[in-house]
């Protein structure tokens, strides 16, 4: 129990390090996504078209409300974009701080290849996470929702704000789990994070895969558990990959 406790405080201390040199380089990461969301702002037309025309169930309208919403779901786009640009810089940073409390640099400084390729997962996790949603999961997750609501004798008629920034939000929170094997991985290895911790405290992620999927889909359990269960199955894949590759015995 002392050994957990101390674990906990390290961790604390360590989070506690991170935020306050962050704090230092938010004005870098707010100007870039304040400039990236602003040049998005501008192109986002044609990707609100081409979701409505990829995801839009067949027989079912989209509509919008009320005189600003198209501009608003703009802004909500440009905003996803910005955010997502912004986490390469925000990445950046958090390794720079993470090496001068754990020297990682002495760790990674000839293993250029290393990582070169780790770069290169990362983007193609994201892309591959994105694709699973946009193309495999959102079909036919819709299409579900719109069929179970034929049936109750409904018509289907979306608010193009929500139904845009569903999809787009979804798309990218899948995005971002599918790094969940290099992300845990990496705090394994670099001896931030050991592999114990994560099944320690495997329940608990779970709760928050569940809230997360309350958070992003329509107030119905099924939709909520169609969403929760891929990020937990993808939590137990990255845990076999770090338990697999090992975790550095540094603490």
């Amino acid at each position: 129990m002392p050994d957990s406790n101390e674990n906990m405080q390290d961790a604390m201390v360590g989070l506690s390090t991170v935020l306050n040199a962050l704090k230092k380089k938010i004005l870098y990461i707010v100007l870039v996504m304040i400039a990236v969301t602003s040049i998005a702002f501008q192109l986002v037309g044609p990707l609100i078209l081409r979701i409505k025309t990829d995801l839009i169930p067949e027989g079912a309208n989209i509509v919008y409300v009320t005189p600003l919403e198209v501009m608003m779901l703009k802004l909500r786009l440009a905003l996803i974009i910005g955010v997502v640009a912004t986490l390469p810089v925000l990445g950046y940073f958090i390794i720079n701080v993470l090496d001068k409390r754990f020297n990682l640099a002495e760790k990674i400084r000839k293993k250029w290849f290393l990582l070169m390729l780790t770069a290169f997962a990362v983007g193609f996790m994201f892309v591959l996470g994105a694709s699973y949603a946009y193309f495999i999961m959102l079909p036919l997750f819709l299409e579900y929702l719109y069929i179970s609501a034929e049936s109750s004798g409904a018509v289907a008629t979306y608010s193009i704000f929500k139904f845009v920034s569903f999809a787009a939000t979804t798309t990218v929170i899948f995005g971002l789990i599918f790094e969940l094997p290099i992300v845990m991985t990496f705090l394994a290895r670099s001896g931030i994070v050991s592999y114990s911790a994560f099944v320690k405290y495997r329940k608990h992620i779970y709760i928050l895969f569940l809230v997360a999927g309350a958070l992003i889909t329509p107030p119905d359990v099924i939709s909520q558990i169609m969403v929760a269960i891929p990020m937990i199955i993808f939590f137990e894949i990255s845990l076999i990959i770090v338990r697999l590759l090992g975790s550095s015995k540094s603490k």
